[in-house]
């Protein structure tokens, strides 16, 4: 990838061939470019959609003065995520009190409840009403419990998506990491309760947007993104209707979608007026969204979306909470696949949150004789036989499903 370099915007003119646009907003955007700029008005979109940064190919268009190797990029984050371990006192926070195996089944109730919870509040919200509060502050409670037996068995079910219940999954998924990410900086007791529950009902002024903008399977025109944008505004309008909601929660919803550089929507906040708690939200529900699997997008691999969120930190994102929620799930977290130096392809079980490339995980595949394996459970911190992980893959170009490991 020589040829591949990464621009500002303001450095993007015509002649120039976009292979990508690096940027989080293109995902809930819709917004895909790939070939040569010859309308500035392609430019003025981009611009208007709140893009920073692109990709461009130097074999295909023009090159400018001061763009970067895509290639020295991948290089610096990847050295940077896989240097990046739980600090001892985190550890201690984090550390299971269950086994992985012991929480699982409560893991999956739990999952099944919230969802379900998640779209009855989604309804209420839709229609007007008043959402059960004290549904969400049980379930709420549910998850921090959880993440307190065995943080892992949440996590790795993160990875069970299905397209047409994003919206659902991503309420549950974001209140999951929310809760990591906290306990892993002791925040505790009711300070806790309440970021969990933000960031359960943080999106649930999206059902207010048209479903034809919200599902909408190509690229979003510029009034129809300023309308997905007002979903936030929905949203705490929601809240204040229903009442008894703390300010803190009502932050999450109202500031998960602001950049430090104040490029972000619907207020274009700076960054010494973002909340503490509006930057863990927009850390973490950035990580759910662009791994998330949906009708116009084809999620990043957990790996891969860390790596992605360490380019977009300093200017969009709070390096320092990048770095803390890498330590706390790791760079190769829970519910992930992994390909071993033994050739072995195996789906992370519990993330080793001291020496991230040793895990616990389950064999599923033998790279070397082309073969499914029968599941084979192995802590790789204490057997050398399989080496330690080469690289993440996704399952599916093995021809498997992460969907039957979890039944």
């Amino acid at each position: 990838m020589q040829n591949v370099k990464r621009i500002n915007i303001d450095q993007l003119v015509v002649g120039m061939y976009v292979t990508e646009i690096n940027d989080e907003w293109a995902a809930d955007s819709n917004l895909k470019a790939s070939g040569l700029i010859t309308r500035d008005s392609t430019i003025q979109t981009f611009r208007s959609m709140g893009v920073s940064e692109v990709y461009i190919d130097t074999s295909k268009g023009d090159d400018c003065e001061g763009s970067v190797s895509v290639d020295k990029i991948h290089q610096r984050v990847s050295a940077e995520a896989q240097a990046l371990k739980a600090e001892p006192e985190s550890l201690v926070n984090l550390a299971p009190k269950k086994s992985y195996q012991e929480e699982i089944e409560n893991a999956k109730n739990i999952r099944h409840k919230a969802l379900s919870l998640a779209g009855d509040v989604m309804q209420d919200v839709k229609m007007g009403n008043s959402f059960d509060r004290a549904a969400v502050d049980t379930i709420a409670e549910e998850i921090t419990d959880s993440l307190v037996s065995n943080q892992n068995a949440l996590q790795s079910l993160m990875r069970m998506r299905s397209k047409d219940q994003y919206l659902l999954e991503h309420s549950m998924n974001v209140a999951v990491l929310m809760g990591v990410l906290a306990r892993s900086m002791k925040i505790s007791g009711d300070e806790l309760h309440q970021l969990v529950f933000g960031a359960f009902v943080h999106d649930i002024g999206k059902v207010r947007v048209p479903e034809e903008i919200l599902y909408k399977p190509g690229r979003l025109e510029p009034d129809e993104w300023q309308e997905m944008q007002r979903h936030v505004v929905y949203g705490v309008e929601a809240l204040k209707n229903i009442g008894g909601i703390s300010p803190l929660a009502m932050s999450i919803c109202e500031q998960h979608h602001e950049r430090l550089d104040g490029t972000g929507y619907p207020f274009n906040l700076p960054g010494d007026q973002i909340s503490f708690q509006g930057r863990m939200a927009a850390v973490v529900d950035v990580y759910d969204a662009i791994t998330a699997d949906r009708v116009y997008h084809k999620g990043m691999e957990p790996t891969v979306a860390l790596k992605k969120m360490l380019e977009w930190s300093g200017h969009h994102l709070d390096r320092s909470l990048v770095y803390q929620l890498i330590r706390c799930v790791s760079v190769y977290p829970a519910g992930s696949a992994v390909e071993l130096a033994s050739g072995h392809v195996a789906i992370v079980r519990e993330a080793n949150l001291q020496s991230p490339s040793k895990p616990s995980v389950s064999l599923v595949y033998d790279t070397k004789r082309k073969a499914k394996i029968t599941e084979k459970y192995v802590q790789l911190e204490r057997v050398d036989a399989f080496g330690a992980i080469k690289s993440a893959v996704d399952l599916a170009s093995y021809g498997l499903k992460l969907s039957d490991y979890f039944t």
